[in-house]
């Protein structure tokens, strides 16, 4: 049986994505002008469905796992499934797969088959305290809008007492599932693993663990992301130039958790972007480091309004404040760059130029 359905923290968060994903297909064929709203009157999207996910998520989270703190990126208030016009629907999508796992924990007491895609996985009681939650109901709204196939549910979480000084401690769990690309990358306790869509509710589904390999090619791809306020999209363009002299192409999906899964599985090099929500990396950032790839984290951001973190920011001559993820010698470090790479001089030159 999966790893999704037997570790705690990943079972909260497969069913919360299980209740994603079946929203976002259904919101895909009822979005129109009236249900989509812009933050900054251009291309920052928002719409209906980001908040109405984000609260059905919210509540099932905090019932399977009331001890824990759930930060979304919308704000929004728990809903109940109860109290959705399609709640009963997707509490039997939600109760077949819980079936589905005590069929397959019954025909087999003494634990995974030893053969298995994941046979060792996490031990389930290696955290011992309440986690906050970073949660993300689409990555990728504006993709989402416009039926492109690149948006995703995306969850973290971080242990509570892990300081915001320090954006890439504390991490325990990650999930993102892309509905339209069939794809779930999930991580627990140092492993990663890759499956198809049909793993959130199935816990036969085939399951890869990703092992830090990259793609069988001598070329070297790096992923981006661009904000929209103009003075970061300033500095996104300058660095650009600078970081295209190192790498033959350039991905643009228009969703970092996915951008970041993607250099997990070795579909891309590395990935670099200014400016990054901690609700767009939680997933992702971690998912990537599980499957051994070099991290480094915004390092500020947890300096959000909602947090109400206050944290001396280090200077940008400074290294990043991780120790697994060094800069390179005097290396200028933005502190609201997020960078993650497939080699450790990938890692450090986008640090220096990203």
């Amino acid at each position: 049986m999966s790893t999704l359905f037997r570790d705690p923290l990943l079972n909260a968060a497969r069913e919360a994505a299980a209740i994603a994903a079946h929203r976002m297909s259904a919101w895909a064929d009822e979005l129109s002008p009236v249900s989509v709203s812009s933050k900054d009157g251009k291309n920052d999207l928002v719409t209906e469905a980001d908040a109405e996910i984000e609260a059905l998520v919210r509540h099932r989270m905090m019932s399977l796992r009331p001890e824990d703190v759930v930060v979304g990126e919308e704000g929004t208030d728990a809903l109940s499934l109860a109290d959705h016009a399609a709640g009963d629907e997707v509490h039997s999508i939600l109760l077949r797969a819980e079936q589905a796992a005590q069929r397959a924990a019954a025909a087999n007491p003494a634990g995974p088959d030893p053969a298995g895609p994941d046979p060792a996985g996490p031990d389930p009681d290696d955290v011992r305290e309440g986690v906050e939650w970073h949660i993300d109901p689409i990555d990728g709204t504006v993709n989402f809008v416009r039926g492109i196939e690149h948006y995703c549910f995306s969850a973290g979480a971080r242990l509570h007492s892990a300081g915001p000084d320090a954006p890439d401690d504390g991490w325990v769990a990650g999930l993102v599932a892309a509905p339209m690309l069939d794809r779930v990358w999930f991580a627990r306790a140092g492993a990663a693993w890759v499956a198809p869509l049909s793993a959130l509710t199935d816990p036969h589904a085939p399951v890869r663990p990703l092992t830090g390999s990259s793609a069988p090619t001598t070329g070297r791809v790096v992923a981006t992301g661009f904000g929209y306020a103009e003075d970061r999209r300033v500095q996104q363009r300058a660095a650009l130039g600078r970081v295209m002299g190192q790498f033959d192409d350039i991905r643009r999906c228009g969703s970092a958790a996915i951008d970041l899964c993607m250099v997990a599985e070795g579909r891309v090099n590395a990935y670099y972007e200014r400016g990054l929500g901690v609700y767009d990396f939680a997933g992702g950032a971690y998912v990537a480091d599980c499957a051994g790839r070099f991290v480094r984290r915004r390092a500020d951001a947890f300096l959000r309004e909602d947090t109400g973190a206050s944290i001396a920011v280090p200077p940008a001559s400074a290294a990043p404040a991780s120790p697994v993820s060094p800069a390179a010698p005097n290396a200028q470090v933005s502190p609201e760059l997020t960078v993650v790479a497939d080699t450790r001089e990938r890692f450090e030159f986008l640090l220096a130029n990203g």
